[in-house]
């Protein structure tokens, strides 16, 4: 639910601003205004080294943690683990940089550099070490000699009186030989060792880390807020600064404040002023509000849609898996998820839920629906009797045999037997194909089904906008107008493409009546919100005939339920098929891939879709957006 907020400014003595933005920050009920308009949020430094250092402590193993009350200790601890972590992570560096020392100069073997030096002093010459590709270079010059091969490369070491260079030899040059290398290789680990050892035993403080994180966070927040006031011009004994309150929290804050010598004053808004929104949901609500925050936040002037959110969202999250099998499994993980980890964050928590009440939805729907992993239900098992579907397909068959019309006469020039069959169940039962391997396929309830779904999709969509469109009618009161529109242009749209809908078969109303009332309702809708938007906007008002295109649009966007839903069952069934027609093992694969696979897809395209209808199609009519969520000074717990 969404509550207004009221500006109010708050004057007090300076020697109670400490004490005034502390309570502030205890209640957490005021989003105070920055008299400098700063925009640019500075997280201190202590804060940031905080959060190296409890980076760091989540990759070492865990430990038993140890309790500790006393913050003044949080930079020692902070620093002696970014200088252990420094200190590893530059023994790493030097240790891959030995290494491939070593492997440089090992062809020539361990030697000392003093010996070199001796060679060249007592031997007026100098000695150099060369590498080639090798059998690139055939030593064939007597002061340069062949020392190995290894690694693609041939060595060799030469002994001259000056330095000389070879053709296709690239000289060497070794600083340290591969016994001190190796060495200061082993040195290198030791420390290492040592260095690790030291760090795991600082994992004990990774809880502590935590809780000083947000202790630090809170002192900065609050004293950033304390700068928030307004410079006094006539004395720097008081002190003044302005807060948004939510209008149900206004007892609340008169309490506090009686407490200390500071006086609140409701004051009139600037008109440059955007008060911020605030939104209180608890339960369910709370979970639409997250899926709000997604897209937008909403403006100080919608309305909370987060309900709205979930319900159809849920719906239409189950109509595009469209399988209760599916649901069943997510239930399951859900279920796991929930016994394995006790003990989430509360935004995990309601992620948690919200998967429960998709999983729920989905169950629901394919049941509904009879479909369960794919699985082919004939149309008179006693499965199908708590079945919409079954129920609507049953009443559109005998809307058909009870009027022998052009639908009829198709189904019996396909299947001569149906001419006999007067009762729904034995006429569908009759409607059926065998392939191959022995899978039995009843076209005329799945040819009827997937009508009745197109239509329920086309119906969802009507409701879902006209409902956006009663939601802001005050506001807009032209959508009176339109929502008549709505309404005769779904009762008219089957007539014109020559079908039956769910007025006929089910309410029994008669077709050429229903187009005849849905003809004024869509000429006599449109025109109504036209002379409404003319009468609120003058001639710009003549505008509003082009929403009839907007609208047409959003509509039809809603067959994206029946689209994805279908492709998802037929996946489903293909892969059925093939499990059907292979061996025992690979059947079993491709089950169990296919349907991972489907389930997957299927999810990706529910949320993506099932938010995106009512992000874009439903937000045109009911939702202006570009809000400032409300940002009271409080503290900051650890969940």
């Amino acid at each position: 639910m969404r509550f207004d907020v009221k500006k109010y400014l708050f004057v007090g003595l300076e020697e109670d601003r400490s004490l005034f933005f502390s309570k502030a920050q205890e209640e957490g009920i005021i989003h105070f205004i920055d008299a400098k308009a700063s925009t640019v949020k500075h997280i201190p430094q202590n804060a940031q080294d905080i959060l190296k250092a409890i980076k760091i402590l989540r990759g070492l193993p865990t430990a038993e943690q140890e309790e500790v009350v006393n913050f003044e200790i949080t930079q020692e601890i902070t620093q002696q683990i970014l200088l252990l972590k420094e200190k590893s992570e530059r023994l790493n560096e030097e240790s891959r940089s030995v290494a491939l020392d070593m492997a440089r100069v090992e062809p020539f073997g361990d030697f000392s550099l003093n010996d070199i030096d001796y060679i060249q002093k007592e031997g007026h010459c100098k000695v150099q070490f060369y590498c080639a590709k090798m059998g690139k270079v055939e030593s064939s010059d007597d002061e340069v000699l062949y020392v190995t091969s290894a690694n693609g490369l041939d060595y060799f070491v030469a002994f001259n009186l000056i330095e000389k260079q070879y053709p296709h030899l690239i000289e060497m040059f070794v600083d340290n030989p591969w016994g001190t290398l190796k060495k200061r290789h082993q040195e290198i680990s030791n420390e290492k060792h040592i260095c690790e050892a030291k760090l795991k035993e600082y994992a004990k403080y990774n809880n502590f880390l935590h809780h000083a994180l947000i202790d630090t966070f809170n002192d900065h927040q609050l004293q950033q807020t304390s700068n928030y006031i307004q410079t006094p011009t006539e004395s720097e004994m008081i002190f003044s600064v302005e807060g948004w309150v939510p209008n149900n929290k206004e007892s609340i804050l008169q309490q506090f404040i009686s407490e200390m010598n500071v006086h609140a004053e409701e004051i009139a808004n600037d008109p440059n002023d955007v008060a911020p929104t605030y939104l209180e949901n608890t339960g369910a609500a709370r979970i639409g509000e997250d899926l709000v925050h997604i897209y937008d936040t909403p403006s100080n002037a919608d309305k909370d849609p987060s309900v709205w959110v979930l319900v159809f969202f849920a719906l239409f999250f189950s109509m595009i898996i469209g399988d209760g099998g599916y649901g069943l499994i997510m239930l399951l993980v859900a279920l796991y998820i929930r016994n394995k980890h006790t003990k989430l964050t509360k935004a995990g928590k309601r992620t948690l839920d919200l998967v429960t009440i998709l999983a729920f939805s989905v169950i629901a729907w394919g049941v509904l629906t009879t479909s369960f992993f794919g699985v082919t239900i004939a149309p008179d098992s006693s499965l199908r009797k708590v079945s919409l579907m079954s129920w609507l397909v049953e009443k559109k068959v005998d809307y058909h045999i009870q009027h022998h019309d052009e639908t009829y006469q198709g189904w019996i020039k396909t299947y001569p037997q149906l001419a006999t069959s007067s009762d729904p169940t034995e006429f569908l039962m009759q409607a059926h194909t065998t392939s191959s391997n022995g899978l039995v396929s009843y076209d005329a309830y799945n040819k009827f089904s997937d009508n009745i779904m197109m239509e329920l999709a086309l119906f969802v969509g009507v409701l879902h906008i006209i409902l956006s469109m009663l939601r802001y009618i005050r506001r807009n009161p032209q959508n009176i107008g339109w929502v008549i529109f709505l309404v005769g242009a779904y009762l008219y749209t089957p007539i014109f493409l020559g079908a039956v809908s769910l007025v006929n078969f089910v309410f029994g109303i008669d077709q050429q009546a229903v187009a005849q009332n849905a003809i004024y309702m869509m000429y006599g809708g449109a025109a109504i919100a036209v002379i409404i938007a003319i009468y609120k906007h003058r001639w710009l008002g003549l505008l509003e005939a082009t929403v009839v295109i907007q609208i047409f649009g959003d509509v039809l966007s809603y067959l994206r339920l029946y689209a994805l839903g279908l492709s998802g069952s037929m996946l489903t069934a293909t892969m059925n098929e093939m499990a059907a027609s292979s061996p025992l093992v690979f059947g079993i694969l491709i089950l169990i891939l296919g349907h991972i696979v489907n389930l997957v897809l299927s999810i990706m395209g529910g949320v993506i879709h099932g938010l995106r209808l009512n992000f874009l199609e439903w937000y045109h009519y009911c939702f202006e957006g570009g809000g400032k969520m409300f940002n009271p000074l409080k503290k900051i717990d650890i969940e």
